[in-house]
């Protein structure tokens, strides 16, 4: 906390009063955090995060006169984000408290009030300059494309790639494309029109610019195509097109899918089928963006299952109750360390399953969890669930 300086700074409150006082200050989001759990500090609870924004809105004249310390500044700030919005405290939260979205505001605050994290800035400026997080070539956006691959010009989907995908894990994108081509999908992807969704920059306390520099471009180039489906094989932006745009009042004129949805689409309309064996066990990890935040746990595990001979293990906990990756929200940027300890943990329960391989239906989380296998020397195996689907074609 800091005093009159950080008062002078401080843009106005957003819109979470009612929120902020529904707290009963239970504690049940204290031992689901994944920050809380590697720091062991209350303030790096939801609980502790709240309380310090309480004595902020409630103080008063006399709180000012004497300076008492109840403005939020700096350490508020790294605090703030010391959250990764895998949204577990929302989940558990009896007053029901929209805290998904209460954090990405209070990040949004923080920066509005010039108190933005320097380590994130270079991924606004990177999306700015080039439309991407990595601040690759725009022009290379579609190099991966495979040169025999035909697109079409009236496509039933379009197949939303993500900077991941793009400049990452092409592999990704690749099996993708395969998968859409065995089903005889015309498709086409948008290429330099595709701009980041901006999913994981809202996280990061960015909502404002997403909401005003990429969502109407990113819902008007799938729109103009034709198609009256958007598939995705990434969590983040399969998030951004299900749940922040229509928050925002967007309302994407089309189908979102994530590509595991989408597949089971494919199976009941028989126009794609699984012969090869795939005598594996593979352990799945909940993307928080798409399991409890957009309450699509069971579409990638029915994908998995429908391949022949594999076997599908449940990693402890799953589902509603799954441990983050400790990837997302800028969090291993801001606190490496802690990211790569609750990756180490997600990483060990897969390992304690017996799989041969994690596999998970997020790219974002996959760079993450392989980074922290690579430098801790864990023998752990990670795919994504459109590598795994692949093979069994």
């Amino acid at each position: 906390m800091r005093g009159a300086q950080s008062m002078a700074r401080l843009a106005k409150l957003p819109p979470i009063h009612a929120d902020l006082h529904a707290c009963t200050m239970c504690g049940a989001c204290v031992p689901v955090c994944p920050a809380y759990q590697e720091a062991g500090w209350e303030s790096a609870s939801p609980r502790g995060r709240v309380f310090a924004l309480r004595q902020y809105d409630m103080r008063g004249p006399l709180d000012r006169i004497l300076r008492r310390q109840v403005v939020p500044g700096e350490a508020f700030a790294r605090a703030a984000w010391e959250c990764t919005g895998c949204g577990a405290c929302e989940e558990v939260c009896p007053a029901d408290i929209p805290f998904d979205s209460f954090w990405d505001d209070v990040k949004g605050w923080m920066v509005n009030s010039g108190f933005a994290r320097k380590e994130l800035e270079p991924y606004l400026v990177n999306v700015q300059e080039t439309r991407n997080l990595y601040g690759e070539p725009h022009e290379d956006r579609a190099k991966w494309m495979p040169a025999e691959a035909v697109q079409s010009s009236r496509p039933e989907v379009v197949y939303w790639v993500g900077c991941v995908a793009s400049y990452r894990k092409q592999q990704i994108a690749k099996a993708v494309v395969k998968i859409l081509n065995a089903a005889k999908v015309p498709y086409r992807i948008l290429g330099a029109e595709e701009w980041c969704s901006g999913a994981p920059l809202a996280r990061m306390g960015y909502e404002d610019y997403v909401r005003k520099q990429l969502m109407r471009h990113n819902i008007e180039a799938v729109a103009e195509t034709g198609a009256k489906a958007l598939v995705t094989a990434c969590a983040e932006c399969y998030r951004a097109f299900r749940k922040d745009y229509r928050t925002w009042g967007g309302n994407p004129p089309f189908s979102v899918f994530h590509l595991s949805e989408y597949i089971e689409r494919l199976v009941r309309e028989k126009r794609l089928t699984f012969t090869k064996p795939l005598p594996e066990k593979f352990a799945f990890h909940d993307a928080c963006n798409m399991g409890r935040v957009c309450g699509a746990f069971e579409p990638p595990r029915r994908a998995i299952k429908y391949l022949k001979d594999v076997k599908l293990l449940e990693m402890f906990p799953a589902r509603e109750d799954a441990l983050c990756s400790g990837g997302g929200g800028g969090f291993p940027d801001v606190y490496a360390g802690q990211a790569a300890d609750v990756a180490s943990r997600r990483l060990q329960a897969a390992a304690d399953t017996g799989a041969g391989a994690l596999v998970t239906a997020c790219p974002h989380a996959e760079v993450h969890l392989e980074r922290i296998a690579r430098d801790r020397n864990m023998a752990v195996r990670i795919l994504d669930l459109a590598e795994v689907v692949v093979q069994g074609l």
